[in-house]
């Protein structure tokens, strides 16, 4: 048995040694657009990576982890984070199951679940309607690892926020717990005699998106209008990335009438835990200055997009 197999399989149980700190999880951005909160298509992009030991243990330093993951919104899928350049958690290793509907391993390990498992709707392996939605399993090792992380673990990816005039801030969550008393597990492996460092984890990682702040800045601003509303007013097919705030597909003035109540007005997005939704800066409506160059940029659009047909 691999040394990576081996922490999830036996060591669990070991009394953690006392010469290194735990292992530990952060999330990161991990999209294409929007300053990397999201992917092309609009949905929110969640990368989860696990930090070693410091100093890393003088034989090896494998890591292993039984984690999962709740969102609070529409789960899309999870995959592995793995890039191939020395940052890999590259076994599949069995592990307890956490909400239940995990599917058991064919052969191999004692009936226990394995790998990524979802439990959603499309594009995901398992989809168990109305039990436990929007939740992911996971129970991974990695390469033996020479220097301190952060170390890609898993991708997530929730579906698109979605906000209005009367609820322009929508906070999204990522959850983690797992099988021991609700949280979950990260191993590491400290010598050849397969001594073990571990700790238990649970967690939540919260992002807020704020009406009108097209690139996830933090502020919703004239840079906001000019890149999201006026760049793509009028078309269809759009997300958050292309001015699409209340989610129905278009740019429209529906959207811009958003970013007015919020329009001069900061937030923290916040890329982990402890992210705020408060307004802040300029307040809710913009100053009259303000205004009236969006309303001049916006009657300019539209003349542009009158002329273009």
């Amino acid at each position: 048995m691999s040394w990576k197999s081996y922490l999830t399989a036996s060591v669990l149980c070991v009394v953690a040694s006392p010469v290194f700190a735990a292992p530990a999880i952060s999330v990161t951005k991990g999209g294409t657009v929007s300053n990397n909160y999201l992917d092309a298509s609009g949905n929110v992009v969640w990368n989860t990576q696990i930090s070693n030991t410091s100093p890393v243990p003088a034989t090896s330093s494998p890591l292993a982890a039984e984690l999962g993951f709740a969102a609070s919104n529409t789960l899309v899928g999870a995959s592995n984070l793995s890039t191939g350049a020395n940052d890999d958690f590259d076994t599949v290793n069995p592990g307890t199951p956490i909400f239940g509907w995990e599917v058991p391993a064919v052969s191999g390990t004692n009936g226990k679940p394995e790998g990524i498992q979802t439990n959603c709707a499309t594009g995901c392996t398992v989809n168990v309607p109305g039990n436990n939605p929007n939740k992911v399993f996971s129970a991974l090792g990695s390469i033996d690892y020479g220097s301190v992380g952060p170390h890609d673990y898993i991708q997530i990816k929730t579906g698109r926020p979605v906000v209005s005039i009367a609820n322009p801030n929508q906070t999204q969550t990522i959850t983690v717990s797992g099988a021991y008393t609700g949280k979950g597990r990260i191993s590491e492996l400290t010598d050849a005699t397969h001594s073990a460092n571990y700790d238990t984890y649970s967690n939540q990682f919260a992002r807020t998106f704020r009406g009108g702040d097209y690139d996830l800045n933090g502020s919703v601003d004239f840079s906001d209008f000019q890149l999201g509303i006026l760049t793509n007013f009028n078309q269809t097919g759009k997300n958050w990335a292309t001015g699409d705030f209340d989610g129905n597909g278009t740019t429209d003035f529906a959207d811009f009438q958003l970013m007015l109540t919020v329009f001069n007005s900061t937030y923290s997005v916040g890329a982990g835990a402890g992210s705020g939704s408060g307004l802040s800066g300029g307040g809710a409506v913009p100053e009259p200055a303000s205004m009236a160059l969006v309303g001049l940029a916006l009657l300019g659009g539209l003349g542009v997009s009158r002329r273009k047909r």
